[in-house]
């Protein structure tokens, strides 16, 4: 026997209601771009460009020009440590310090005793200025290609304002690794809004160790050789924060995402 089922005009058109108003709640658990969205980086474009060509810059105006600007800051003495910092700490504001060629240089020129301290105050000087600048100057850049990108701004405050302490983490991991450029580094989580306690300190901490390990190389060589602060040992440990780095704001991204995800569901039901 066949039966039939009827639907009063009125319950059909609530479930259509109901159902539609879930399936506009789960659409919006990720932000959705807004209107006028532009595809890549739009204005941080230009941002994206000069701190990726800017550090490679400085890296090799060093590697060309330190051999003799050695010599000449050892023969000036204790006035030579001062110029030494001064100068870096202005090119790390400029993005153009590299800090491997630099810590050889300060190591061999004036020891260890006065070289390490000279590179880790030049370089958290100079990390420092560009931080403000960068802020100043291209955070807005930065900031619109967010507002275009609402699942890259999901994880960006997932990165730089969810949990101090894993802020920390991820700064002091890219500044331990020898292989990401400094100057890119600083001017990217200067724009993508790390907070500055934190970016000086997670930088501190980071730096320390492997500008003293590369200085404390140097200085016992008899010639001045930017090969010399090199070992397998650094550049392994130097891959392994690189890639604890990415796999952390992997996953901080992705559970970022996951978690928006999820309050829409709930909300639908």
């Amino acid at each position: 026997m066949l039966m039939s089922v009827q639907q009063h005009p009125a319950q059909v058109s609530t479930d259509a209601d109901s159902a539609a108003v879930a399936a506009a709640a789960a659409a919006a658990a990720v932000p959705e771009p807004v209107p006028g969205e532009r595809k890549g980086l739009g204005r941080a474009t230009p941002v994206a460009l000069v701190a990726t060509a800017l550090p490679i810059i400085g890296s090799l105006s060093v590697m060309a020009l330190g051999p003799l600007m050695a010599y000449w800051l050892r023969d000036q003495g204790i006035w030579g440590v001062f110029i030494f910092t001064i100068a870096f700490a202005i090119l790390g504001a400029l993005a153009l310090a590299p800090t491997y060629t630099t810590s050889i240089m300060a190591g061999w020129t004036f020891g260890f005793a006065l070289g390490f301290p000279a590179v880790v105050i030049g370089t958290v000087g100079g990390a420092v200025m560009c931080y403000v600048g960068a802020r100043r100057w291209a955070a807005e850049r930065v900031h619109d290609t967010f507002v275009h990108h609402p699942k890259w701004e999901v994880i960006r405050r997932a990165l730089t304002e969810e949990t101090p302490l894993k802020t920390l983490w991820i700064v002091f991991l890219m500044r331990l690794s020898p292989i990401l450029p400094f100057g890119t580094t600083n001017i990217m989580m200067a724009t993508c809004g790390v907070p500055m306690p934190i970016y000086i300190f997670g930088t501190i901490l980071g730096l320390i160790p492997r500008l003293g390990l590369i200085a404390l190389a140097a200085a016992g060589a008899e010639n001045l050789d930017f090969s010399k602060g090199e070992s397998w040992w650094l550049l392994a440990g130097g891959l392994l924060a690189t890639g604890l780095a990415i796999v952390i704001m992997a996953m901080m991204g992705k559970h970022a995402l996951d978690r928006a995800t999820r309050r829409g569901s709930e909300a639908a039901s």
